[in-house]
C-alpha cells in the first residue's frame, strides 16, 4: 500500500468520522430543543397559575378591604344603590373605586401576558358590570377614564365595549348580587 492509498484511507476515515459527529451533533441539538420546549411549556405553565394566584390576591385584598369594614362595605351598597353620598363619602368611594379598577386593570395586563383571554375577561367584566349597575358607579368610571386610557388603552376600550353589552342587555349573567338585581327581576318579572 503506497503512501497516496494511505492518505486516501485516513481521507475517508476522516469523513466518516466526521459524519458520525454530524449525526451525534445533531441528536443532541434534537434533544436539547425537546428539553427546551419542556422548559418553556413548564415556565409557560407556572407563569399561568401565578397570574392566577395574583388575581385572587389582589382581589382577595380589596374584597377584604370591604368585606372586613362595615362602613365601608355600607358605602360600597350605597354607592350601587345610588343613594346620595357626602363629600367624604364620596371622596373615600372614589379611592376604593381606583383602587378597584386599577387591581383589575392589573390583572387584565397580567393575564394577557400569560395569554390567559379568560382571566383578562374577567378584569374587564368586573369593573364593566359594576359601571353598569349604578350610576354612581358609571360616574366613577367616566371620571377616571381618562386615566386608565393613559396606561392602558386597551383594557379601557374592552371594559367601554363590555359596558355597552351589558347594557344592551348582554353579560347580564355576570352580575353580582345586590338590590340592582331585584329591581332588573321586578322589571322583567
Amino acid at each position: 500500500m503506497g503512501w497516496l492509498d494511505w492518505t486516501a484511507l485516513l481521507g475517508n476515515l476522516g469523513e466518516f468520522l466526521g459524519s458520525i459527529a454530524v449525526m451525534v451533533t445533531l441528536a443532541i441539538l434534537v434533544v436539547q430543543v425537546r428539553q427546551s420546549a419542556r422548559a418553556v411549556e413548564e415556565s409557560n405553565r407556572l407563569q399561568r397559575a401565578a397570574a392566577l394566584d395574583r388575581h385572587s390576591d389582589t382581589i382577595g385584598r380589596w374584597r377584604h378591604q370591604i368585606a372586613g369594614n362595615p362602613e365601608l362595605a355600607q358605602l360600597w351598597l350605597d354607592a350601587r344603590n345610588d343613594k346620595l353620598l357626602d363629600e367624604v363619602e364620596f371622596m373615600r368611594l372614589n379611592f376604593m373605586f381606583i383602587n378597584f379598577v386599577n387591581a383589575q386593570r392589573s390583572n387584565y395586563i397580567r393575564a394577557h401576558t400569560v395569554n390567559d383571554l379568560g382571566l383578562a375577561r374577567q378584569a374587564v367584566l368586573a369593573v364593566a358590570v359594576e359601571a353598569s349597575i349604578s350610576e354612581t358607579f358609571r360616574r366613577e368610571w367616566v371620571q377616571i377614564q381618562p386615566w386608565n386610557s393613559l396606561a392602558s388603552a386597551d383594557y379601557t376600550s374592552e371594559v367601554e365595549a363590555a359596558i355597552s353589552e351589558y347594557d344592551s342587555g348582554g353579560n347580564r349573567a355576570f352580575a353580582t348580587g345586590g338590590p340592582h338585581l331585584r329591581r332588573d327581576e321586578e322589571a322583567t318579572g
